[in-house]
């Protein structure tokens, strides 16, 4: 077991649902992963600013991968990013707008992340948790000037798998439509996962998926969680996660992402003492 670098989804995972995580533990952590030049990556549906705004201080040290894997940040330094082409922005805003949810969604781009001014305050304080740069804009029929990476919006539970449906039978060759859960769906370019932004970065790195320790609890880390020979599922992981991980940890509420990798570093230490 060589690990070189170790990859956690953020929110259901090392995020704890207070949307924090034990700072102190994880600083005296990341000092011994930097001691062993084990890379950690960060890597989330989330925006990339939102992201970076969890490490104060750590996080030109690290590897920040945002919105679903279409954005690739290395120390402090962009490197990659996976946008959907303009027309296809076009064609999936119109199918939003068609069935009546361009007021539960956001256009993410990589300046920022875009909301029509007038949505309910409920929607716009959800989107706020997981976009640092979330930008009002008056409509849609004009873009804004930005790369655009991923559409997320919201569901009603009960039809979000037939939603996912549709746009798979719609736009199936040109996309990825993933629930994040509780109704939330994320739409990015085909071919465009937390998969392929780290098997990106382990090409560039010089590793492989025997290198690879990832983290995650639903079905948008999936990709992932098949890549990494050390693959980990939370306690309180989705079904098809628990089903894909190699192995399983503490929840997030128990800070199952530091356990698992303390006790590889303690395993680590006392083979080599």
């Amino acid at each position: 077991m060589d690990i070189k670098v170790i990859a956690t989804d953020m929110d259901g995972t090392f995020l704890n649902s207070k949307n924090d995580y034990q700072r102190q533990r994880f600083a005296q952590l990341f000092v011994r992963l930097k001691d062993k030049q084990i890379k950690f990556v960060p890597i989330s549906g989330n925006q990339y600013y939102q992201i970076r705004s969890f490490f104060p201080q750590l996080d030109e040290q690290m590897t920040i991968v945002g919105e679903n894997g279409a954005y690739i940040v290395e120390e402090g330094r962009f490197i990659k990013s996976y946008r959907l082409p303009l027309k296809l922005v076009r064609i999936i805003l119109d199918y939003l707008i068609s069935h009546g949810l361009e007021r539960e969604m956001i256009l993410c781009g990589e300046r920022a992340s875009y909301i029509l001014k007038d949505v309910q305050p409920k929607a716009r304080d959800f989107f706020a948790i997981y976009c640092q740069r979330l930008e009002d804009v008056a409509s849609f029929d004009q873009l804004p000037q930005d790369h655009f990476l991923k559409f997320s919006f919201n569901t009603p539970l009960d039809i979000t798998q037939k939603v996912i449906d549709d746009l798979h039978q719609v736009l199936g060759q040109e996309i990825e439509a993933v629930t994040t859960g509780h109704g939330n769906i994320d739409i990015i370019a085909r071919g465009t996962h937390k998969g392929r932004a780290l098997s990106y970065l382990l090409k560039r790195w010089g590793y492989g998926p025997q290198n690879l320790m990832a983290f995650g609890d639903s079905n948008n880390d999936l990709q992932m969680l098949e890549l990494a020979d050390y693959s980990y599922a939370m306690a309180n992981a989705d079904p098809a996660a628990l089903a894909t991980a190699k192995f399983q940890t503490a929840s997030n509420d128990q800070a199952g992402v530091l356990e698992a990798i303390e006790a590889y570093l303690d395993r680590l230490e006392k083979d080599k003492s």
